[in-house]
């Protein structure tokens, strides 16, 4: 049952919002690119997230990023993580929200999509007091038909794939100017590291190895699916496709099987929310000696005001919470691996990396 529940865990939170913005980032920069990012990004994901396992699984006691940063690498850097783990963790939650609205708009009329993310925000809100045995639970269980949707996807798509909408424009694909536009969207769909630590406490009486399995399995099985559904989405999609993804596809694909995509979108951003919300409330209990209830509030009121705001473009606040979010996470655990583990010459390049990529996506998305 442990392996279930750390599976559940971690691919609950990881198979989300992301998927349906994918195929659209990928299409824009080319499936050269999108591969290229794709790796880059499976890379630097089982290699952080093996990172993380190793300080979670030394570490004695019961805590979440920012109290791992403060334990490890001293005070003055827990506000700082804890900045970024909130831009990252907020920008989640706002895009699952975003999400959950168009998909149960879908059913109903699309002219209530901001009236059901308020729905959506709510429910799920609520279940976000559950503790983390019955989460892991619900999110195994719902990730089981998840996946059968994305099959089933790829399974009604399959005679109306047109495999020149994956070679078209190749011989721009080295000066596409939207040739970074999957890094951030990638990285943030591989996102697990909140799951980490969840995961640990599940592991904490069993081998490092074990621990190890179901990160690897986890992360390849998103992946596999993520590919999946994009070569679903862009091979019938006829250069057209839409940045929810789903709609772009409704001329080939048909209002059922868009139905049935809605409620697979459904379910994956419903166990994500679910996942990251009580990861993050665990960080205010935690790490910052919060009382439940008010970790609660300050966990589910953030990105129902953003939200309310008008913050509501996607593809950038998936693109921004993934390269900067968790991009400056991951160069945090590199540098507590380093204090922990010893100086690593290949840590440094990948920190190099992860920062030059910052500053380029911020660059990208408001210059």
């Amino acid at each position: 049952m442990k392996y279930l529940k750390g599976i559940g865990i971690i691919v609950g939170l990881m198979f989300g919002a992301g998927v349906f913005a994918l195929p659209y980032v990928v299409a824009r920069a080319g499936i050269f690119w999108g591969f290229i990012h794709f790796v880059v990004a499976v890379s630097l994901t089982i290699f952080l997230l093996f990172l993380y396992a190793r300080i979670t699984y030394d570490t004695e006691g019961t805590h979440r990023f920012t109290g791992y940063v403060e334990l490890i690498l001293g005070k003055k850097f827990k506000i700082f993580s804890f900045v970024i783990t909130a831009v990252a963790y907020y920008g989640a939650l706002l895009a699952y929200g975003l999400l959950g609205g168009f998909f149960l708009s879908n059913f109903f009329s699309e002219h209530y999509a901001f009236a059901f993310s308020f729905l959506f925000f709510a429910v799920c809100s609520t279940l976000a007091l559950l503790e983390l045995n019955k989460v892991a639970l619900i999110n195994f269980y719902l990730t089981i038909p998840l996946f059968g949707f994305v099959a089933y996807l790829v399974y009604m798509s399959l005679p109306f794939i047109d495999l020149n909408n994956f070679v078209s424009g190749a011989r721009d694909m080295f000066i596409n100017k939207s040739w970074f536009l999957p890094y951030g969207v990638w990285l943030f769909s591989l996102g697990g590291l909140a799951a980490i630590p969840e995961t640990k406490d599940i592991f904490s009486k069993s081998s490092f190895k074990d621990f190890k399995k179901v990160i690897l399995f986890s992360v390849s099985l998103s992946a596999i699916f993520y590919c999946l559904f994009i070569f679903a989405i862009v091979g019938v999609s006829d250069g057209n496709t839409s940045a929810d993804a789903l709609s772009g596809a409704l001329g080939a694909l048909g209002s059922r099987v868009i139905l049935v995509g809605s409620v697979m979108g459904l379910l994956a951003v419903f166990t994500s929310f679910l996942a990251l919300a009580i990861d993050l409330r665990g960080i205010f209990r935690f790490d910052f000696k919060l009382p439940k209830t008010l970790a609660w509030v300050f966990v589910v009121v953030p990105p129902v005001l953003l939200f309310s705001f008008g913050v509501q473009d996607l593809t950038k606040i998936l693109s921004l919470t993934g390269s900067v979010g968790l991009g400056v996470s991951g160069a945090l655990i590199i540098f507590m691996a380093r204090k922990m583990q010893g100086k690593s010459f290949a840590g440094l390049l990948v920190v190099t990396g992860i920062l030059i990529a910052v500053v380029y996506e911020i660059l990208n998305i408001f210059f």
